[in-house]
């Protein structure tokens, strides 16, 4: 196969040369360190991805994603669902809604709010919590419903004023099934022989739920019409409808897109970044912090692939003037150390993303088999979220940061003017 005389120059000049030994060991380290820098990249990225995913399934697979209001003063209020079968009929609606959007989110379940802000009297402590209602089998979150590992949802939703409440919750304060607590809503209260009192009542204690994360400490569940009495409300009411999403991180378009058909003068609409958005902001800022510091690594490489070419260029400028004056043009001449640098690149880009995926991929059975713990608890992995589009991403940037590298002593070759390289040969 007959290559362009500008690639096959180019690639006789990217192997070793005897009397080139220092080159070729700085163009191996610039080659190795693209390489490393690929590595670190995926195999960090793959794993902050993965305790992304952690915290995005366990904190908000329990909380509402949007939740839709209608305030006080709305004339409105007969457009908010009044029960599971009203609400599961505006699923059509939503999902209409956001069908046309720049965005690929759709709702799964819509279900009526009922919840409020409550103070837990415990054996031994008082505990703020916040009360959920659930009125049936289809009122459960979605996020919850299989993370149940005490009780059963069929006996919760028999069981008049029962409770579910968080598994860190009940080991921390010594509570089991069957123990009671009182719940205290600030928010409503009456009067006694001693004063006006918070609305309280005592629940049994039904049910334990478990996501491995801080909502186990701060969400407790409680069906709809025994919430709504303590409130002081009808039994059947609620105060809106909350949304939950195929993709939580849509939250923020969702909501903007519903409040085109949700005036903000009747309705109020929220998301669950009021509550968590700062937690994963967090995240996200750390996220592309090290996707920064570790992209240096890959730019320190590169670097080292201009000094590599420069002094190939000092080394091969009387070829170059031979080549020159036997009619090869300024572009061809550019294009030869193009190839050389391309070539480090591209081989150290695909090196460092095919063994950084095959780190990935095989880190926690690497981890089990050398009795390596990362976390610090036995038997727990590392989560990883490995995806094979950010892994053709960061081997793109590492070719292209490769080849920019290579355009200075390109272009420096192709200025070199024949007369005064051979002036004295």
């Amino acid at each position: 196969m007959n290559l362009p005389i500008s690639l096959q120059i180019g690639l006789r000049y990217s192997k070793a040369a005897k009397d080139g030994k220092f080159i070729s060991f700085i163009s191996f380290f610039s080659m190795a360190g693209i390489a490393l820098g690929v590595l670190a990249l995926i195999l960090v990225m793959s794993v902050m991805d993965g305790f992304e995913g952690i915290l995005k399934e366990r904190i908000l697979g329990a909380v509402p994603h949007v939740i839709i209001q209608a305030k006080n003063d709305s004339s409105n209020k007969t457009s908010i669902p009044k029960s599971e079968k009203d609400a599961a009929l505006k699923v059509k609606q939503f999902n209409a809604v956001t069908k046309n959007a720049p965005f690929n989110a759709q709702i799964i379940q819509v279900l009526p709010l009922v919840q409020s802000v409550a103070i837990m009297q415990l054996p031994s402590d008082l505990k703020g919590v916040m009360a959920q209602g659930i009125s049936g089998d289809d009122s459960i979150p979605l996020g919850v419903t299989n993370h149940l590992v005490q009780g059963s949802w069929s006996e919760f939703l028999d069981f008049k004023y029962g409770v579910v409440v968080g598994q860190y919750l009940a080991m921390e304060y010594g509570l089991g099934i069957g123990d009671k607590v009182r719940l205290m809503i600030s928010g409503t209260s009456h009067y006694t022989p001693i004063g006006r009192m918070p609305s309280q009542r005592t629940f049994t204690i039904v049910g334990m739920f478990q996501t491995e994360s801080e909502i186990d400490e701060q969400l407790v569940f409680v069906r709809s019409q025994d919430l709504n009495r303590l409130m002081k409300k009808p039994p059947n009411d609620n105060a809106g409808i909350r949304l939950v999403l195929n993709d939580a991180f849509l939250a923020n378009d969702v909501a903007q897109k519903l409040a085109e058909y949700y005036p903000a003068e009747n309705y109020k609409i929220e998301n669950w970044h009021d509550t968590h958005g700062k937690l994963f902001d967090a995240v996200k800022m750390e996220k592309t912090m090290m996707w920064f510091m570790l992209s240096l690594i890959i730019c320190v490489a590169a670097f080292n692939i201009v000094s590599a070419l420069v002094m190939m260029v000092t080394k091969k400028q009387n070829e170059v003037a031979i080549l020159k004056t036997l009619g090869m043009t300024q572009n061809t001449i550019s294009n030869i150390f193009i190839v050389q640098g391309a070539y480090n690149g591209i081989l150290g880009a695909l090196f460092g993303g095919g063994l950084g995926a095959f780190l990935t991929l095989n880190l926690n059975g690497f981890m089990n088999a050398t009795g390596l713990n990362f976390l610090g608890v036995a038997g727990v992995g590392l989560p990883i979220d490995f995806s094979w589009m950010k892994l053709f991403y960061i081997v793109s940037l590492a070719i292209v940061l490769a080849l920019l590298a290579s355009i200075y002593p390109a272009k420096k070759a192709s200025q070199l003017m024949p007369a005064d390289v051979l002036r004295y040969e």
